[in-house]
């Protein structure tokens, strides 16, 4: 898939799933690319550095699945050289304020529409195509009261796709452990009216459990992002070992 294409799959209305990578190991994300729709690239939390974001990315697209890299702020100056990696698009945490938003989008465009610079990378073709790529898909990460907040205004400006809740973080802000409380599902629904009022898509991401996931979703949410590879891998492992002592212990007798 191309950028082009990324986008559209990703903002065509239907439900897509994805989850985290946070391990620099092609080999895995290649395989964890092939099970979803997208991968956030994550350089906020884990041990991924910038250079890691261009293989990593390759590996999404060998996979099947678009790549999106998870920034550490919105003003984080990794934004330039992951666009030139070929992400098809950037994922913005805490993101609290109409005007955090909007100074995002101006960084992901070409002038005259913004201020992102252009040069012969992956992206671009590494310069044999001449024609500039296309927009990066524009998540925005809304994970404290004030986003909840400012929802509405922040889904509102020019140029942002999505609105995704990120929900452990949330919760924390709000003093709410458990996701299933009444006054955090609240949130989650005030989020989601905000970008379907706007007409942008919607996003819930950070639960491991694919049940509470799609609850939180429910009707209106169409980018679920599913714990993280970590996470996945390590209730894989308990399961897959969780019965074999009980087991050995029958071996012979």
């Amino acid at each position: 898939m191309d950028g082009t294409a990324s986008r559209s799959r990703l903002l065509d209305g239907a439900r897509r799933t994805g989850t985290v990578v946070s391990l620099p190991d092609v080999a895995l994300a290649e395989l964890t690319a092939s099970a979803v729709d997208f991968v956030w690239i994550d350089l906020e939390h884990g041990a991924l550095s910038t250079r890691d974001v261009q293989p990593l990315a390759i590996a999404a697209r060998a996979g099947g699945a678009a790549s999106l890299v998870r920034l550490r702020s919105a003003d984080d100056p990794a934004l330039g050289p992951a666009l030139d990696a070929g992400v098809d698009g950037v994922v913005v945490p805490r993101v609290e304020t109409a005007g955090q938003a909007a100074a995002v989008v101006e960084r992901l465009r070409h002038p005259p529409r913004g201020s992102r610079g252009t040069a012969a990378r992956r992206a671009a073709g590494y310069g044999v195509a001449g024609a500039l790529p296309a927009d990066p898909v524009c998540l925005l990460q809304i994970e404290t009261a004030d986003g909840v907040g400012r929802a509405a205004a922040i889904a509102c400006v020019e140029g942002v796709d999505a609105l995704v809740v990120g929900c452990a973080d949330l919760a924390l802000d709000m003093g709410e452990p458990v996701l299933e409380a009444a006054r955090f599902g609240e949130a989650v629904e005030e989020v989601q009216r905000a970008a379907a009022d706007a007409r942008i898509a919607s996003g819930i991401a950070g639960p491991g459990d694919p049940e509470l996931l799609m609850r939180l979703a429910g009707s209106r949410s169409t980018l679920l992002v599913l714990g993280a590879d970590v996470r996945i891998y390590a209730g894989a492992l308990s399961a897959a070992f969780h019965h074999l002592p009980e087991e050995a212990a029958h071996v012979g007798t």
